[in-house]
């Protein structure tokens, strides 16, 4: 669930409140912009009782923020700073398996950091995916689905990137049948 609102950032000590004519949503937010357009995030906490709102300037820090809620032991608020920071840090960090950049965020340990780096070499592969402009998804599919009928992983991969137009849902089927002529 995410929802679109245009409005302010405003403090109230230590409280952050996203306001606009109509309401004001109190969120969690480290971003630089100070108004406009934000996409939030709802995320019910753990006592089923309050909902608390994350502020993202981009879609693709929403994204990342999910995809770190699935790692076990990787709470809201630290999957929250880890996805403020760019892409091309992200990626330099995970292509590298440096440590010491997860290390610095507060609340990761060594072994926290050892175990974001291994879920996110595995799972998120940030150039290929920003390289193509199209979901996560829909490219862990279609890798899947060819090496399901016997094609080398790297080779699709690699044939997906030199695709020459969009890479959408509606067109699978040339997707599939191009990447398989170029292996």
């Amino acid at each position: 669930m995410l929802h679109f609102f245009r409005g302010t950032i405003e403090k109230y000590g230590t409280t952050l409140i996203l306001k606009n004519d109509t309401r004001g949503i109190q969120i969690f937010y480290t971003g630089k912009k100070q108004e406009g357009e934000f996409f939030l995030y709802p995320h019910l906490d753990d006592n089923k009782k309050t909902i608390i709102y994350f502020a993202f300037e981009q879609i693709e820090h929403q994204q990342l923020f999910e995809q770190l809620l699935k790692i076990n032991g990787i709470g809201t608020k630290t999957a929250f700073t880890i996805a403020q920071y760019g892409k091309d840090e992200l990626t330099k960090a995970v292509q590298t398996m440096d440590t010491k950049f997860f290390q610095s965020i507060p609340g990761i340990w060594p072994k926290s950091a050892k175990k974001i780096l291994l879920e996110l070499k595995g799972t998120i592969d940030l150039q290929q995916v920003a390289a193509l402009d199209i979901d996560q998804k829909l490219f862990k599919d279609i890798v899947k689905s060819l090496r399901g009928f016997g094609y080398d992983t790297e080779k699709v991969k690699a044939a997906l990137i030199k695709y020459p137009g969009k890479i959408s849902k509606e067109h699978m089927s040339e997707v599939i049948k191009e990447v398989i002529s170029q292996i």
